[in-house]
């Protein structure tokens, strides 16, 4: 259902995601202004994916009515995505929110399957379920007290992120890729900014004071994992592509172990990632 290329070009940009969650993670805690923080992080995604222009052909597609509706309807949900997510992060502890996560891939196949027609197989179902399944086992926490607030953010988020990676797959290829990615960035924060209100400029040059350099780290991984991403769609289905890039989940559990000296719970973990890779084989 994958080829070797579009399987590797996917767990690199799961890699890649995986450094954004851990980094977005540390720094929505820290921001005192989420929404500012989302309008600058799409500000500086937009010109770092710039770069792009280096190496990716200038080229578009036969753009119609059709695509340019799709395109809109693209940077509207990632507006809501980008809008609502630090708000998750920061509201939200961070096992349940990966849990939530896994409704993404979930509506990706489902929205792909009936919008882009693509393919549906028992096999490809039982995979896209032994993903999502061993996800949440390496995560899972029992106990704790979600806020109904974040319960919202959260649910909104990840279900705006999976509807947008299928509009993201349905147009992308009309137009050159570094202009796409500078359109789902820069767009989507500038119907952020009114949210703003009249102290916009204050409440952005506070941000930007408060979290300095990091702003543009974050945005760096993140434009060079969605590029990642979109390279994969080129070779592969949504609904086989994005299930694979989510195995992020289980790779930040085990860089907790690693990296933060995460020891609790290891057993659970790694019956999360025999559910995972079983998932990965099934469809490779």
């Amino acid at each position: 259902m994958i080829t070797t290329f579009g399987l590797t070009l996917a767990l690199a940009a799961a890699i890649l995601f995986t450094t954004y969650g851990l980094v977005s993670r540390v720094l929505a805690k820290s921001s005192s202004d989420p929404l500012a923080f989302s309008v600058l992080y799409g500000v500086w995604s937009s010109l770092i994916a710039t770069l792009l222009f280096l190496f990716e052909p200038w080229r578009f597609g036969d753009i119609t009515l059709g695509v340019l509706f799709i395109t809109f309807l693209a940077t509207v949900l990632f507006a809501i995505f980008q809008g609502t997510e630090f708000f998750s992060r920061k509201y939200l502890e961070a096992s349940r929110l990966t849990v939530l996560f896994q409704i993404t891939p979930v509506i990706t196949f489902v929205a792909s399957v009936f919008f882009l027609r693509e393919g549906v197989s028992l096999e490809k179902i039982i995979a896209i379920t032994l993903i999502a399944l061993g996800n949440i086992i390496a995560v899972y926490k029992h106990g704790g007290y979600i806020t109904p607030r974040g319960l919202l953010f959260g649910l909104i988020t990840v279900c705006s992120l999976g509807l947008a990676y299928v509009a993201d797959k349905a147009v992308f290829e009309y137009y050159p890729i570094g202009l796409y990615i500078i359109i789902t960035y820069l767009v989507p924060s500038f119907y952020a900014s009114f949210l703003l209100g009249g102290e916009w400029g204050t409440r952005l040059k506070n941000e930007t004071r408060a979290t300095s350099w990091k702003i543009p780290l974050l945005g760096a991984i993140s434009v060079l994992g969605y590029y990642l991403m979109l390279s994969t769609f080129r070779v592969a289905e949504a609904s086989v592509a994005i299930p694979i890039i989510y195995i992020s989940t289980i790779l930040t559990a085990f860089g907790g172990v690693v990296i933060l000296k995460e020891t609790t719970n290891i057993p659970q973990k790694l019956l999360g990632a025999v559910f995972v890779f079983l998932g990965v084989i099934l469809l490779k």
